[in-house]
């Protein structure tokens, strides 16, 4: 039987060729995490092979977690919207309309000032919008919901409210200024003229 010399578990000889590269790690929350701040940093300019360079990997390594950079992008938005969270509204049951309103007016513009690109996405159809309508839509319910508003009313509401909230968003008007309260009170007593004036 051979015994090993300590000389040789201490020091192994080094083989011929290239020295191997130690891989960084890698998996879907470091991705997600990187992803999000080039893409704060170059907005249109993303791309999977800059997210690449910046996480040191080859490209086609990206490549294993996301199909491509459109799933990666709806995959960021899935994560950047989760707050919209219709089982935790971010107002109480307390607060009257207005008050609930510019709560999740504050939490939205919050979420999409931080990267309007995705605004941008949304708005040109290049990205589907995960399931970011249908939860503003579901908190905007709750918020109206003591107004006892008609469905076509509301719904016009919803719209003229989320057209503003990516208007200042887009503007590039930092969510927290107060400026924004006004229009949302003024959007919202149209919403009640329409209740009453038909």
């Amino acid at each position: 039987m051979k015994t090993v010399k300590l000389q040789d578990l201490e020091s192994p000889v080094r083989r011929a060729g290239r020295p191997r590269r130690v891989a960084p790690a890698l998996d879907s929350a470091a991705i997600l995490q990187a992803a999000l701040a080039l893409l704060e940093e170059k907005g249109e300019a993303f791309s999977m092979r800059a997210l690449a360079q910046n996480l040191g990997v080859d490209a086609m390594a990206l490549y294993h977690y996301y199909a491509g950079k459109e799933e990666l992008l709806l995959a960021l938005m899935v994560q950047r919207f989760a707050a919209l969270d219709p089982r935790q509204p971010p107002f109480t049951q307390r607060q009257g309309p207005q008050r609930r309103l510019l709560a999740l007016c504050a939490l939205y513009l919050e979420l999409v000032s931080a990267t309007p690109y995705f605004v941008r996405l949304m708005a040109s159809g290049l990205v589907e919008q995960a399931d970011v309508a249908e939860r503003f839509t579901a908190l905007f319910e709750l918020a109206v919901e003591a107004l006892d508003l008609d469905k076509k009313t509301r719904l016009r509401g919803r719209d003229a409210l989320v057209d503003f909230l990516h208007g200042y968003a887009l503007a590039g008007r930092p969510a927290s200024e107060t400026a924004w309260h006004a229009s949302v009170g003024l959007i919202l007593a149209g919403m009640a003229a329409g209740r009453t004036g038909g």
